[in-house]
């Protein structure tokens, strides 16, 4: 690969399209971010739908806006990511009937379809997952029983990033990592389940061949290459969930490491060499990006929408940057807030409790109190984090009951960034912490796909290995032995609180 070589990474997340380009030493280069919007369908929420065609324009819109500042002659190939739950249903022409994003639950006027064929207990042993409305085929049941014509037209059925290289090559390809979210596949097998497909009747032309990520699917079509103003010759490589790669860039790759990505939500994967299914129904197992790795995760619920709530609801009107200003809040509170505990929804994985309605509460001394110090913005704000941090430790420690090894922790994500909350997390998971240098960590990983399916490298360990830089955040005894005290308590009072 040469000196001069880029890679061009494309990730939808679950409010944004990111577009990075990164070098041939995995340095993220050239971003560009822009937010979009997701359609309610209906007055109460459940059905929601993405803008596809605003989509593919700001997919676009961000490969012009990086193209600018880099030479288009340089870039070689082309992965990308999506959300792992996101489907898209094209007609026989190739055309997008619909899109809907990885909180559409129109799924859930059709779940008694999917009951009446299958046991929580079949389906979980098959797909490793649960609950149904959430996933590929309850919507696709949903199409049709309420929109029979449409369902009929339907040609293709994608996962979002299967869609991204489709309009980047015309071709139908998936691959088995998006997959785990469609309640279609058998992750035994790594294969589509014959017996789900079977039961409902669909048409298997539907399902696109599955593929490894990284392989070759084709190039850029001429009309993309033209209105980029690439001239040369472009691969296109099968990319992945985002949540993988997040994973996969930052280095959770081998049996025993445990991920956690910090994004809008965070789940927590641990790394294991063969398909665990959890008996009790809860944790969800998926494959890897790595051919003989699976994943078993556990999920703790809306970390980032916490951080961001709590900004803008009482940091909004400053001036300076809210994250400057969390960071200072961290260095200037102590473990434990002065008694002030935040219970603002991250918490233990429960897939049997989700229709459950939760509370959002903040615990502290009243001004009654006497000779109590009362606690100020900056305690709010510690107790906010380290309520996320407790969340992600309860999930943590059930993700240990599957391994027996000893495990190592990886983290990136949006609050990763932090110096501050990355020394507070890993004092209360009691374990020493790696961060890579690019928290954006899923261009990474899908730079890494591409540098893969080029066969520029001969295997991930040697690319993360020789291309990734991590930072270490290591314990302080002290500080973490409070921390175990302060969180026993926090758990004694969410039981309470769960009550309300």
């Amino acid at each position: 690969m040469g000196n001069s070589d880029k890679i061009l990474s494309v990730d939808i997340s679950s409010e944004k399209v990111k577009v990075g380009i990164i070098s041939d030493k995995l340095e993220l280069e050239t971003v560009s971010i822009q937010e979009y919007d997701t359609i309610d369908e209906d007055i109460n929420g459940f059905a929601k739908r993405l803008d596809m065609e605003d989509i593919w324009n700001k997919v676009k819109l961000g490969i012009k806006n990086v193209i600018k500042e880099n030479k288009p002659e340089n870039i070689i190939g082309i992965s990308s990511c999506g959300q792992r739950m996101a489907t898209v249903f094209l007609d026989k022409q190739g055309n997008e009937i619909y899109g809907g994003p990885n909180t559409d639950m129109r799924g859930i006027d059709s779940a008694y379809l999917i009951e009446d064929e299958f046991s929580e207990e079949e389906l979980f042993n098959i797909t490793a997952h649960s609950p149904f409305l959430m996933f590929t085929l309850a919507r696709l049941l949903w199409f049709k029983e309420e929109k029979e014509d449409q369902y009929e037209d339907i040609g293709k059925i994608l996962m979002l990033d299967d869609w991204i290289v489709y309009k980047f090559t015309g071709e139908f390809y998936t691959d088995y990592t998006s997959l785990g979210e469609s309640l279609l596949f058998d992750v035994r097998k790594k294969r589509w389940s014959l017996k789900i497909i079977e039961a409902f009747d669909i048409n298997p032309e539907m399902l696109p061949e599955i593929v490894e990520p990284g392989t070759f699917i084709g190039e850029l079509t001429p009309v993309l290459m033209n209105e980029f103003g690439i001239k040369q010759k472009v691969s296109v490589l099968k990319g992945c969930g985002d949540t993988q790669a997040n994973l996969l860039g930052m280095g959770a790759i081998e049996n025993g490491n445990i991920g956690i990505s910090l994004g809008t939500t965070a789940p927590i994967h641990l790394v294991v060499d063969k398909p665990i299914i959890d008996p009790n129904l809860n944790f969800w197992t998926e494959c890897h990006v790595i051919k003989d790795k699976w994943l078993i995760e556990a999920s703790t619920g809306g970390t980032g929408r916490a951080y961001d709530w709590f900004k803008n609801a009482f940091i909004s009107d400053s001036k300076r940057d809210q994250n400057d200003i969390m960071d200072e809040f961290l260095r200037k509170s102590i473990p434990g807030a002065r008694s002030t505990y935040a219970f603002l929804g991250p918490e233990l994985m429960a897939i049997k409790d989700q229709t459950s309605i939760k509370r959002g509460v903040f615990i502290f001394s009243p001004p009654s109190m006497i000779g109590e110090e009362l606690p100020k913005l900056e305690n709010f704000a510690q107790s906010a984090i380290e309520g996320i941090c407790f969340g992600i430790l309860e999930n943590f420690q059930a993700l240990h009951q599957f391994t027996q090894i000893e495990t190592k922790i990886y983290c990136s994500g949006g609050m990763a960034k932090s110096y501050e909350f990355c020394k507070i997390l890993a004092n209360v998971l009691d374990q020493e912490m790696s961060v890579p240098q690019f928290k954006d960590s899923a261009f990474i990983g899908c730079a890494i796909n591409a540098l893969m399916g080029l066969e520029l490298y001969q295997d991930y360990k040697s690319i993360i290995e020789n291309l990734i830089k991590f930072e270490k955040f290591s314990i302080e005894s002290q500080i973490s032995n409070d921390y175990k005290k302060i969180f026993q308590e926090w758990k004694n009072l969410k039981k309470k609180i769960s009550q309300l």
